[in-house]
């Protein structure tokens, strides 16, 4: 099974409109961040996780046509605004995209792009999504790939991180419960929300002191931070960061051994 990183920057991406890249040099390349997205992979089976604002940056990127399903982790505009972009996948594959999240997430989709769904004017648009609700704690397969949601507390409202195996994508938290925490245990990569970096008390975002507590108790080989705003630096955040835990890239690219558990 493969993880790639499609995005990693924060909601406005780095540089953000306007040529402004804050604390972060222009001169390395790793400093160009989308918004954060992953592709989660095997032989058979591809899974896109959130549909950003630059999805068809995403999908030209790696010259793929072919999705097996859509995970969304929350509604917030960064992560499911690319969602019009699934359209011609669904059109060159000639069948239904199938989208996963909770009842709240979908419903919040459909409200706003209710053509996906149940078109009006069927001249114009034919519905090209298909909802598939799961529970904040569930486990059901897409392809050949296992799949496994967690509550997590985003504070404005509630995400879903998702589990593959031995890897895990907790994108846009604040605060996890004990439940949510035995969810991921053994894993051995995380890629985890780290946009609070330099705060000391959450608010939306996981701060650093939180990563560092949750990395502790759940002991992955390696912990990768996303979610990377202006602020975050990658060649700084490499000097700062222990080395069991490392800033992630745009492109960069995860293989792990199994995609079950």
């Amino acid at each position: 099974m493969k993880i790639t990183v499609l995005g990693c920057g924060a909601s406005l991406g780095t540089p953000a409109a306007g040529g402004f890249w804050g604390k972060c040099d222009p001169s390395e390349e790793k400093n160009h961040r989308t918004r954060a997205s992953i592709l989660v992979q095997s032989k058979e089976t591809n899974i896109l996780v959130d549909a950003t604002y630059d999805l068809r940056i995403h999908l030209n990127r790696l010259a793929l046509q072919k999705l097996d399903g859509v995970l969304f982790s929350h509604a917030h505009n960064d992560h499911v605004n690319g969602i019009d972009d699934l359209r011609v996948i669904a059109y060159h594959s000639n069948k239904l995209i199938d989208i996963y999240s909770n009842q709240e997430t979908l419903d919040e989709i459909e409200r706003r792009w209710p053509y996906l769904f149940q078109p009006k004017f069927k001249d114009l648009y034919v519905e090209f999504l298909n909802r598939n609700i799961i529970q904040n704690y569930d486990r059901f397969r897409i392809g050949d790939i296992e799949v496994q949601s967690y509550e997590q507390d985003h504070t404005a409202c509630l995400s879903l991180g998702f589990r593959f195996g031995d890897f895990a994508y907790s994108v846009d938290v604040a605060k996890m419960n004990e439940k949510s925490l035995q969810s991921l245990k053994g894993i051995e990569t995380w890629l985890v929300d780290g946009a609070a970096y330099h705060r000391e008390t959450p608010m939306t975002h996981a701060t650093l002191r939180q990563v560092k507590e949750w990395a502790d108790i759940l002991k992955p080989k390696m912990t990768y931070l996303t979610v990377l705003s202006t602020h975050m630096d990658y060649k700084t955040l490499c000097e700062e960061l222990p080395p069991h835990i490392r800033p992630a890239w745009d492109g960069m690219e995860i293989e792990m051994g199994t995609n079950r558990r």
